[in-house]
């Protein structure tokens, strides 16, 4: 009985692992030959530790912002923030060592060291940009098509943040050449329509008898914006694309940042079906990376009120809850938050 007890006591008061956000690095493979593997060991896991490290925060911070952080990472920094490292199939022969690795970080430390040191950070993963591509050259001009050289650089090179179309008639009908010479995409809405994504990244190649101007574009507010400029004698696909890569992300990281030292209010009525469901809401809420506090001003049945403190622009807010499936708008100028359950 007092085991039982004793069981009881400690399932209410350890907080389950499963509860921590955890981000994960890939796998890593350790091979080398030493006298001294122990040591070598040691300095061969730390070396991949900062560099998985290093990726983690880079997808989480701008470009300058990183560039802050980056003079005070080491290991002893890097540590503070390990949840788990998992070491399997090691082997050692003679002396030959070999195994593979993974870290586990904790994402809920991480944040509140941005928080708590003014960092500012990206609140959610970054999104893909579609690419739309004019290959303009003296005899001939191809938009959206399988023969672009730059669309089969990509077919064959992938990059985590690119989408490319999928290059039918139906594109070439959407996208033409006069939307690059007016800076305005005339069948805007379709072309949203067909691949649900409001993040475009127009490239426009333009080739005469000496050199090759590439203009790039960043598709908001209805016109064009320019990205980027380059102008070479020979395209080298490969420093293309990853500088333009960088550089869209980059981008992309700066219009969804959140400033930590801006701290802001909001009431909103939380509209639920039962109890439950008000608990599942509430607990969602303040798990959000943007969220510094919920305070509870008034309970009802399907219809309690709440004051939100957040950190940030509150359209950054609203899409943070959407991609956790809560949904905050404006309803009569009334903020309203309701679940979005997935059939």
């Amino acid at each position: 009985m007092r085991a039982i007890v004793f069981l009881f006591i400690l399932l209410i008061f350890i907080k389950p692992v499963s509860s921590k956000e955890i981000l994960y690095s890939g796998e890593y493979k350790i091979e080398f030959s030493s006298e001294n593997i122990t040591k070598k060991k040691e300095e061969v896991i730390n070396e991949i530790k900062y560099n998985s490290f290093r990726k983690i925060i880079i997808s989480l911070l701008t470009n300058s912002e990183y560039n802050k952080l980056n003079k005070n990472i080491d290991i002893d920094f890097i540590n503070t923030f390990i949840f788990a490292v998992d070491i399997y199939e090691e082997k050692i022969n003679n002396n030959t060592y070999t195994s593979k690795i993974t870290f586990a970080y904790d994402n809920s430390k991480i944040i509140n060291f941005f928080i708590n040191n003014n960092i500012h950070f990206i609140p959610y993963e970054p999104e893909e940009y579609l690419l739309i591509i004019f290959d303009q050259k003296l005899f001939s001009e191809k938009i959206l098509s399988k023969d672009n050289q730059f669309y089969q650089f990509l077919n064959d090179n992938k990059y985590k943040y690119f989408n490319v179309p999928n290059l039918d008639v139906n594109d070439r009908y959407i996208i033409k050449k006069e939307d690059f010479i007016l800076k305005k995409i005339k069948n805007y809405d379709e072309l949203i329509d067909k691949y649900k994504n409001k993040n475009i990244l127009l490239i426009h190649s333009i080739t005469n008898s000496n050199e090759v101007n590439i203009h790039s574009y960043v598709y908001e507010n209805y016109n064009f914006q320019t990205l980027d400029n380059v102008l070479v004698k020979k395209i080298n696909y490969e420093i293309f694309f990853k500088n333009l890569h960088s550089k869209a992300l980059d981008y992309w990281k700066n219009k969804n940042i959140v400033n930590p030292s801006s701290i802001n209010k909001i009431n909103c009525k939380i509209n639920t079906l039962n109890l439950v469901e008000l608990k599942t809401i509430k607990k969602i809420i303040n798990k959000n990376k943007m969220i510094k506090q919920i305070n509870t001003n008034e309970i009802s049945y399907n219809n309690s009120n709440y004051e939100l403190v957040y950190y940030g622009d509150l359209d950054i807010l609203v899409k943070s809850l959407y991609k956790d499936k809560i949904r905050l708008k404006f309803i009569d100028n009334l903020c309203d938050i309701k679940i979005l359950w997935q059939n």
